[in-house]
């Protein structure tokens, strides 16, 4: 700014330098902490005197103060490079043939995963962190606490009830989600948990299994289970479902106390030995045809069958299983477990998935694998994979709670190999129907076989292979 003084006198000099430096002076503190003030009228009187003059000038000056913020937001960095995610198998222990057939259709899905996510131009893939829980539930806690050091935020697994409730209490706690392919206690049927489960749990498998131990003409049931969270709530649902089909059709029968043994039993000559006492008591009443034994367990089922074997009374009764024994491998390449389930027509259940090229598909990858036709919780282990692949592509974040909120929504519209289904409010599984397997003898050679389905809708059995007659 210039300012010309002339043809002034000495006191109005002075005056006009006075007036100069004010402005300066409001001009320097311009921008000290006035960002957002309002405009301000300032009046300031100002006194000059000079040689021969006293001159009073009053100054008005209103200041406006205008700031103008520039805001950059923030840019989203959305998912990149690995993703991990955790598959937690019993790869030893009771449950080691379904572990190992569940983590080869894990590695499947990733495998093409992460083809498809190339296919798209995405610049994020899927690595698999495995850990062996050993279908113990100690085990499963400490492998959950190492994948989350590992970055791990999705699980898929662990296989048994008992090791989803160990670990219930950590993955709630550090927001981990977690989707077992098999766990069926009802007990963890919990609204707004952590936990999803892409099978029905045991309130559903229950009734499905009194359904063919009163389609068999058994109506006296001596119960042996696994004493854990499956077995305690599976062998309550039976037996439940079994009193209520005795009472709608009006039939004398009861169910009494049965053997309940620990979980990881390598021997079972005394729970043996009890049950030929109960049986021998129940057949002398009823009759043989009358009698039989549901028996709710893993890989125990080996033993204690062969110890069973040798006693004549076990082996003319019928026996009964569950999801647990249904087309597990060790017992059916073990010849003496193999041979007790054909004479007692061992019938297992099993939930049933919808058959369709897609299930096909991964069926035949793991017999090429393994040499095995996998059980149906493998195809759930599949559609695990990629339904959380599908709602992290959809989410671009790695976010646990938000892909528990999401996935109801990309399952409604996701047909896998497992099928299409729901989720209920617990997030589990909402319906089923149940296919019965049992272990017949073709040309010398024990094997696994769909002997019919229970049909949930009606509660009736259509029977492939007729076993009782």
């Amino acid at each position: 700014m210039l300012i010309k003084v002339s043809n002034v006198t000495p006191a109005q000099r002075l005056l006009v330098v006075a007036i100069v430096l004010l402005i300066v002076g409001l001009g320097i503190g311009y921008g000290v902490g006035v960002a957002s003030a309002p405009a301000k009228v300032i009046t300031t009187t100002t006194t000059v005197t000079a040689p021969g003059a006293v001159t009073t000038v009053t100054q008005t000056i209103t200041r406006t103060v205008t700031t103008t913020v520039t805001v950059t937001p923030a840019v989203p960095v959305g998912l990149s490079g690995p993703i991990p995610i955790g598959g937690l198998w019993p790869l030893t222990g009771e449950l080691s043939s379904f572990g190992e057939e569940n983590k080869v259709a894990f590695e499947l899905a990733i495998k093409e995963v992460n083809e498809w996510l190339k296919s798209i131009g995405k610049p994020w893939y899927l690595v698999p962190v495995i850990e062996d829980s050993a279908t113990d539930p100690k085990t499963a806690l400490d492998k959950v606490r190492i994948m989350h050091g590992k970055g791990v935020k999705v699980i898929i697994g662990p296989m048994a009830s008992a090791e989803v409730r160990e670990i219930k209490s950590y993955v709630d706690a550090n927001k981990i989600l977690v989707v077992s392919p098999s766990s069926t206690s009802p007990a963890l049927s919990i609204p707004g948990d952590y936990i999803l489960r892409y099978c029905p749990d045991d309130t559903i498998q229950g009734p499905a299994i009194a359904r063919v131990i009163y389609d068999s003409g058994v109506r006296y049931v001596v119960p042996v289970w696994r004493g854990d969270a499956w077995g305690d709530g599976l062998k309550d649902a039976t037996v439940k479902a079994f009193l209520n089909i005795l009472k709608k059709e009006g039939v004398e029968g009861g169910v009494v106390e049965g053997i309940r043994f620990e979980p990881g039993a390598k021997e079972f000559s005394v729970e043996v030995a009890k049950l030929v006492s109960i049986v021998n008591d129940l057949v002398g009443k009823y009759g043989v045809d009358k009698v039989g034994v549901l028996l709710i367990s893993f890989e125990e089922v080996v033993p204690l069958f062969i110890a069973a074997g040798k006693y004549d009374i076990l082996g003319k009764v019928e026996w009964f299983g569950s999801d647990g024994t249904a087309q597990n491998a060790l017992l059916v390449s073990t010849k003496e477990s193999a041979a007790f389930s054909v004479k007692t027509k061992f019938v297992n259940t099993i939930a049933a998935p919808s058959y369709s090229p897609k299930l096909e598909r991964v069926r035949e990858y793991v017999v090429k694998t393994l040499g095995r036709t996998p059980a149906p919780y493998a195809y759930n282990t599949y559609d695990a994979v990629w339904t959380v692949a599908i709602a992290l592509n959809i989410l671009d974040e790695y976010d646990a709670t938000k892909i528990r909120d999401i996935l109801p929504t990309v399952i409604e519209n996701y047909f896998g190999a497992s099928g299409w289904f729901k989720l209920n409010e617990a997030g589990d599984r909402a319906f089923s129907d149940y296919e019965l397997w049992a272990i017949l003898e073709k040309d010398g050679k024990y094997e696994w076989t769909l002997v019919g389905v229970w049909k949930g809708a009606t509660d009736e059995i259509e029977w492939k292979v007729p076993l009782y007659k």
